[in-house]
């Protein structure tokens, strides 16, 4: 059995596990564990683990960069490498191999293959749905104490949503007045930061809606049906 299935799960988590084989999916999925600047855990085998941080994603040259490993292990081209992690509340765990030091000046990075597949387990209650660059939504307008800023979404589920803001305010734990601007409408709800990563100059806001009706649930659905259509119409046209 692979490793990557090796642990039984109950029904309700097992559904939202996704094995994920798209590769602009997969550097989407990466990137977001690199802004957040996730940790993670290498597995040699025979028990050998160390830790690292990821620092660049490159799909087209079929790599990833990451951090000098700790502690130090000697980790020779070609050493195969079992990588998980916890991003968002969910796990993801892939399998890639060590390809060659790169050459930057100080020596302490190493290069990784690409990976093939990548599993997630989402422990969310909702589907949440990435949205690329190219999914052309307004900006979503936010409001925290007073402050107005105006943020793209990155995410969106019917419990939730991610904002990439210039600006903004909001730290976990504290509601922000929102205007959710979507493909057919917009929803005006309260939301719950439940995460901050800067980084760039941009602030990204995790955000949990809060005491959504039953009509706005529904309509949330229909737009993230939507915005599925939307993402799927852009990858073929690619």
């Amino acid at each position: 059995m692979s490793a990557l299935a090796s642990h039984v799960q109950p029904p309700a988590e097992r559904d939202r596990t996704a094995v994920i084989e798209d590769r602009r999916q997969i550097a989407a999925l990466l990137g977001r564990v690199l802004h957040a600047r996730s940790l993670l855990s290498l597995s040699l085998g025979e028990g050998e683990q160390c830790s690292s941080l990821l620092l660049e994603v490159s799909p087209l040259r079929g790599c990833l960069l990451i951090d000098a490993p700790f502690p130090d292990i000697p980790l020779s081209p070609g050493t195969a490498l079992l990588i998980s992690g916890q991003l968002d509340g969910g796990r993801f765990v892939f399998r890639t191999s060590v390809e060659v030091p790169t050459l930057a000046s100080s020596g302490d990075l190493l290069q990784l293959r690409f990976p093939e597949r990548l599993q997630y387990r989402e422990r969310r209650g909702a589907f949440r749905i990435a949205l690329p660059a190219n999914v052309a939504l307004p900006a979503s307008q936010f409001t925290h104490d007073g402050m107005v800023f105006r943020g793209m979404l990155a995410d969106l589920s019917r419990g939730g949503a991610a904002t990439v803001v210039t600006g903004g305010r909001g730290a976990p734990g504290e509601e922000l007045q929102c205007v959710l601007r979507l493909p057919g409408t917009s929803l005006q709800t309260r939301a719950e930061v439940r995460s901050r990563h800067e980084r760039n100059g941009q602030l990204r806001l995790g955000l949990r809606l809060v005491d959504l009706t039953p009509a706005q649930d529904a309509m949330l659905s229909t737009e993230i049906a939507a915005l599925q259509r939307l993402v799927l119409r852009g990858r073929r046209s690619h």
